[in-house]
Parts: structure tokens; C-alpha cells; sequence
């Protein structure tokens, strides 16, 4: 959801619980005669439904606001001079990046999460028929890590596994006999 819908909605909330207290409080503690009234108007029931519903949708939106928003996570180290903090997004990104350098590797998608050793990933990568896909998984493996130390500074890279997820298009002549090749 987006910033100002949810903020409209918490505002819409917020005065109806603000007006239905006030109005339950004043009758109850200084005017009963309001009270009585005020009962009687919640119990028409196209109002007293249209009051409860939208306070419902306005309770709703305010969750559905919550649980989209995602709590960035970061990945702290020190650099000497002062602490360092990348997004997991950031990391991902730049994975599927060095990832999909690889001629053989027609899609990627990452998984990052944090282990003693520092922050394991987990690839799924789609290949290209006729890969051998030991080697490719073990020279992705080797420059993503070199990456990640080089261009994002993270020396504590646990575990990379890879999933070869599905193996796509035709196998050529060249393609059974090569080595997979990283695009620098």
C-alpha cells in the first residue's frame, strides 16, 4: 500500500474511534439524555453497519499497510573508519547481477540469509541446454564470492548453493563441449 492511502485510512480510523470515545465518554459521565440518543442512532441499522463497516475496512487497510511494508534488513560491517550497512536487497541485486554474467545462465533468482559464517545465498538459475553445470556452478560460486569481497566489501560469505531450476533451449554442438564463460 502506499504512504498516503495508508495515512488516510489511519486518519479515517483514528477519528471515528476519536468521535465514537468522546461521544461515549461525554454521554456516560455528563449527559445520559446524549447517550440514550447517540445508542439509539448506532442501532439504525443502515447506519450502525455502515459506521461498523467502514471502521472494519479502515482497521484492514491499516494491516494490509503494515504487512506491505517491508522492513529493510542490512548487512553491517566495519570498514576500518566507521560501520557499513547494505541492503539485502542491494546484495541480492548485485548476485543475480554477477550471476546472469554467465552466457549459460538464462534467469536468476537469489535468497540471502545470514549464518555464522556471515550470510549464505541460495541461487535458483535457469541454464542453458548443453551447460555443464558442475562447472558453471562451481565458477559462479568462486566470482560471485570474489565480488561480493571485492566490490561490496563483505568478506564473510558462508555458503553459495545453487539449484539449477530448469534447463532451457536446445542443446547445440558448441554448446555440449564448452566451458561456461563469466561476461566481465
Amino acid at each position: 500500500m502506499k504512504k498516503p492511502a495508508a495515512t488516510f485510512w489511519d486518519l479515517i480510523a483514528t477519528l471515528i474511534l476519536l468521535g465514537l470515545g468522546i461521544a461515549l465518554v461525554y454521554g456516560h459521565l455528563f449527559d445520559a439524555a446524549f447517550a440514550e440518543r447517540f445508542m439509539g442512532y448506532l442501532q439504525v441499522p443502515l447506519l450502525g453497519a455502515s459506521l461498523g463497516a467502514l471502521m472494519l475496512f479502515a482497521v484492514l487497510m491499516r494491516w494490509l499497510g503494515l504487512l506491505s511494508r517491508s522492513r529493510e534488513k542490512f548487512v553491517d560491517y566495519d570498514s576500518g573508519k566507521g560501520t557499513v550497512g547494505i541492503s539485502t536487497r542491494a546484495i541480492r541485486d548485485f548476485v543475480e547481477r554477477v550471476g546472469s554474467d554467465f552466457a549459460a545462465v538464462k534467469g536468476i533468482e537469489s535468497r540471502l540469509s545470514p549464518s555464522r559464517k556471515g550470510i549464505d545465498l541460495s541461487l535458483k538459475v535457469k541454464v542453458q541446454a548443453g551447460t555443464r553445470i558442475p562447472e558453471l556452478s562451481e565458477l559462479m560460486q568462486q566470482q560471485i564470492r570474489e565480488q561480493l569481497q571485492e566490490s561490496l566489501g563483505l568478506e564473510k560469505v558462508g555458503r553459495i548453493a545453487i539449484h539449477v531450476q530448469e534447463i532451457v533451449g536446445e542443446v547445440t554442438a558448441s554448446a555440449e563441449t564448452a566451458v561456461p564463460e563469466f561476461d566481465h
